[in-house]
């Protein structure tokens, strides 16, 4: 199997470690300076994830010779697979399958995970305090909320979770945190020693925030438009830290691997060596006759 790396950070060089621990032939063309004569064919490529171009330029470790859009997309062989971040199929007709990592729950699970713990690491950084017995204060109870309380409690704080659903606060309840409706994130507020906000709404409106102690850190760990109006939590004198992508600054060779092996399950193969996927093909091929 051979697979084609364009441009990236350091997560593209954990996708190239964990293709060749699988015994895959790998080749990396992280700018212009990189791209061979005569380029070969492949099994799969893999551009940058989440975002694989910003300003029409391919999104490259610093020192790398820029490329454009129209040259990375002409560079790409025929394959059975790519990964490409924010690209659409029809960008790509050389491509039989775009997997898509947002959409494998494995992958998101696992990225929640790597999250949560780089989170955790920005929690101990930031309160300057150890965590037994101080209160936290998680908004939202999706992956990265689940992943967080597990993570807190087992650490011994007080873990307030403010969610939406009385589904989400009976499952918080269950994982040892203290449920509370969101409606009533003011008065949760006044209780936190660190704000952890996974939710990419506005929850944290100023009537929560005039409830929270000046140097209560807040950990933003959603998208835009985030949380809270980060202008305004400044101008009140809050500490706010946006620490949205994590795992690629966290953890960049694990978050590489992640997405290796959801392009592995897109393409429905196996992790495993060659040897290994070739008897699984062999095993389908047998199961389809029987």
């Amino acid at each position: 199997m051979r697979l084609i790396v364009f441009g990236g950070d350091e997560r593209m060089l954990g996708v190239l470690q964990a293709a060749q621990q699988a015994g895959w032939e790998t080749v990396h063309i992280a700018g212009e300076d990189d791209v061979p004569e005569q380029l070969e064919g492949a099994d799969a490529v893999m551009l940058p994830w989440p975002r694989s171009f910003r300003d029409d330029r391919l999104v490259a470790a610093p020192g790398a010779k820029p490329m454009n859009r129209e040259r990375v997309l002409s560079l790409i062989p025929p394959c059975r697979a790519a990964v490409a971040g924010g690209v659409e199929e029809d960008a790509l007709p050389m491509v039989q399958r775009l997997v898509r990592p947002e959409r494998d729950e494995a992958f998101l699970r696992k990225n929640a995970q790597l999250t949560a713990e780089g989170a955790v690491l920005e929690v101990l950084r930031r309160r300057r305090h150890a965590l037994l017995e101080s209160t936290a204060m998680i908004t939202g109870f999706g992956r990265i909320g689940q992943e967080m309380a597990v993570r807190l409690c087992a650490l011994g704080m007080f873990v307030i979770v403010c969610a939406r659903s009385e589904s989400q606060m009976h499952m918080a309840h269950g994982m040892g945190a203290h449920p509370v409706p969101l409606r009533q994130i003011a008065s949760a507020c006044a209780q936190a020693d660190v704000v952890i906000n996974t939710v990419p709404a506005r929850v944290l409106n100023r009537s929560a925030l005039e409830q929270l102690r000046r140097h209560t850190p807040i950990i933003e760990l959603a998208s835009a438009p985030y949380g809270l109006d980060l202008e305004e939590a400044v101008q009140m004198g809050l500490e706010v830290a946006v620490e949205s992508g994590l795992p690629g600054r966290y953890a960049p060779l694990d978050a590489g691997k992640a997405l290796f092996e959801a392009l592995l399950r897109g393409m429905e193969i196996p992790s495993g060596r060659p040897e290994e996927t070739q008897a699984h093909e062999a095993g389908k091929g047998e199961n389809s006759h029987g």
